[in-house]
């Protein structure tokens, strides 16, 4: 189709100008439009894990954005205490309508400072722009660490992805509440479960984190949360299925940023249960635990050991393929995760030929080599017993060349 030029008019070059500003006005908000940090799709990780990498180049600190609250910031007491003084005074001349314009011409008057009534956003403002606000964290007080111990949170200070300045008692908080949520062994109150039955469903739990694309967090929190309600509520084998499933929908919950729905987890088993019999175990299964899901991680216990002893990401994966494997054990149900999370790295430290338990390990995790010696040796004869074909899930998960294929390497000789 051949286009026609009806711009032939005497002011047809002022339309012409015109109609190319109005183009360059749209093409401007379209590519704006277009490039908006909300529309573009965020990729999900193939397997759900931000575990190794700590995001480099970010020089912004925490304290930058704080929310505007109303309330009347002075600096100085002395300036305080002349605000009140006057405010005293314009109350008794202006009644409750102190903050009008006229009080605010009304105190610039009688020399009194204004910025006694901006924000805590618009005080940053008034700092002179050479000087870096008080809120700015330009130093780190810890606790000192011995000598020979590597100071992971002072190096990742400037990254706020790194949340230095509340790490050490964020983890300190979390071996405190790992006491709270102690599992103890259940099997003796359910006639109808075995340890290998437990092991399939857990094994199957694994093959769903896989097919949803779900964080490993969100795995071992499912598995805390079959264990927390199987120690106290006997299950018939038809429903240990609906345990786990439920487990997984409440993590997701807790854990994902888009969890699966209802009917996808209804799907995956197979339609052996109704919609109506999963949300009423949901019920169940978080009244037993009090709606409290913050439960310690031994995924996240291991994840911070390797983090500040500077582990390589093929020596992280080989640990967590060994703690993955043991969430299918039953004996290790009762093992504190910061011991079990410490005792795997180690197994995956001498695996490849590094039998040093470090200082800055014993520091950060609070176990000495001879805590996790015979956990070790433990782990090592779990991966190194042959499994039936039932539970092959996570071993066939680490021996793909995403996970460095570290289901291959050989165990230690016993």
């Amino acid at each position: 189709m051949t286009s026609v030029n009806v711009l032939k008019g005497p002011g047809h070059k002022a339309k012409e100008e015109g109609l190319k500003n109005e183009k360059l006005v749209n093409n401007i908000s379209k590519r704006s439009a277009e490039n908006s940090p909300e529309d573009i799709p965020k990729k999900r990780s193939v397997f759900g894990d931000i575990t190794n990498a700590l995001v480099g180049g970010h020089k912004k600190v925490f304290g930058q954005e704080i929310k505007k609250v109303g309330i009347r910031f002075s600096k100085k007491q002395k300036k305080a205490q002349q605000s009140e003084q006057i405010q005293d005074n314009l109350e008794e001349q202006n009644g409750d309508n102190m903050y009008s314009e006229d009080t605010v011409r009304s105190s610039q008057e009688q020399g009194e400072d204004t910025t006694l009534y901006i924000t805590a956003v618009e005080e940053q403002c008034t700092e002179s722009e050479y000087k870096k606000p008080e809120c700015e964290i330009t130093t780190f007080v810890s606790q000192v660490v011995p000598s020979g111990v590597f100071d992971f949170d002072q190096e990742c200070l400037e990254d706020p992805f790194a949340e230095a300045v509340y790490a050490k008692d964020i983890f300190s908080y979390y071996r405190e509440r790992e006491l709270m949520f102690h599992v103890e062994k259940y099997l003796s109150k359910q006639p109808e479960i075995s340890k290998s039955m437990r092991a399939i469903l857990v094994d199957w739990m694994v093959e769903v984190q896989e097919s949803f694309e779900l964080n490993h967090e969100t795995l071992y929190l499912a598995v805390k949360l079959v264990d927390h309600y199987l120690m106290n509520n006997p299950v018939p084998k038809a429903s240990l299925q609906l345990v786990g499933a439920t487990a997984i929908f409440i993590a997701c919950k807790f854990d994902e940023r888009i969890p699966p729905v209802v009917d996808e987890f209804l799907y995956i088993c197979d339609d052996a249960y109704s919609r109506k019999e999963l949300l009423q175990m949901e019920i169940r299964l978080l009244k037993k635990i009090n709606f409290d899901l913050g439960i310690p991680l031994s995924y996240r216990f291991l994840r911070r050991y390797a983090r500040c002893a500077k582990i390589s990401m093929e020596m992280l994966t080989l640990a967590r393929y060994i703690l993955e494997t043991a969430l299918m054990d039953y004996d290790l149900v009762d093992v504190r995760d910061s011991l079990l999370a410490a005792a795997a790295l180690f197994l995956a430290l001498n695996m490849k030929n590094i039998t040093e338990w470090s200082p800055t390990l014993e520091y950060y995790s609070c176990y000495k080599s001879s805590d996790l010696e015979k956990l070790v040796l433990h782990l090592n004869k779990l991966i190194s017993t042959p499994l039936h074909k039932n539970l092959q899930t996570v071993r066939t998960k680490y021996s793909h060349k995403v996970f460095f294929e570290v289901a291959k390497i050989p165990p230690l000789e016993t």
